[in-house]
């Protein structure tokens, strides 16, 4: 819906009856998609074959997606009216991406029946510690393939600094008004006028369309 407004594919007024409208519509297409992606998710076995589960777990786990999706929507509209800092979609993005990059640099879990750990700093630590190998497995943590690695989490690292930068990096364009003389202003032109939305949308077709394949 946003993106439908956005696009003015669809016209939405200022008036507060409109905007209770479109408030509702979309919220009843969030809820409607949801229950769409979850029987999609089930029955494209991302959670494994029907027939492994069964109807009765296939309806639970239906169950589960579109009861945590109803939560998220309803934390959204709290954070929408007040109830905290920013956005909905950009703070739980926010936090999905935090919690990845924690997991992958601290993950305690073992693979490989044991032998190597997850977390790419738990890993480094283990090495050092242990000395299995010596520089072998020093390396290992940092240039792994296969598992998270330092290398990967340092250039995440710096992706985020760059990005930050270049997100508040801005150009001050002064303004001369004509009528009203030593009257000067500036104008602001960011490099970047990025959204979350295109990120979400690209994340959710790729999703849909490997699902499908």
């Amino acid at each position: 819906m946003k993106l439908l407004a956005s696009a003015k594919i669809i016209e939405v007024g200022n008036s507060p009856m409109e905007r209770a409208m479109y408030e509702g519509v979309q919220r009843l297409f969030g809820i409607l998609f949801t229950v769409g992606l979850a029987v999609f998710y089930v029955m494209t076995g991302m959670y494994g074959t029907q027939s492994n589960l069964g109807a009765g777990v296939c309806l639970i786990i239906i169950v589960q997606l579109v009861a945590a999706s109803i939560v998220v929507l309803l934390l959204d509209e709290l954070l929408q009216i007040g109830y905290g800092l920013g956005s909905g979609i950009s703070l739980f993005s926010a936090t999905n991406v935090c919690e990845n990059i924690v997991w992958k640099a601290f993950s305690i879990n073992t693979v490989n029946n044991g032998r190597r750990i997850e977390g790419a700093f738990t890993a480094l630590i283990s090495s050092l510690l242990t000395g299995n190998k010596g520089f072998r497995s020093v390396a290992d943590a940092f240039f792994r393939s296969d598992l998270p690695n330092i290398y990967n989490l340092f250039a995440t690292a710096v992706m985020f600094v760059i990005t930050i930068y270049l997100q508040g990096f801005r150009v001050e364009i002064p303004i001369k008004s004509m009528r009203v003389h030593k009257q000067i202003s500036t104008y602001s032109i960011k490099l970047f006028y990025s959204s979350n939305i295109p990120i979400i949308l690209q994340s959710n077709l790729i999703t849909i369309f490997f699902g499908v394949s």
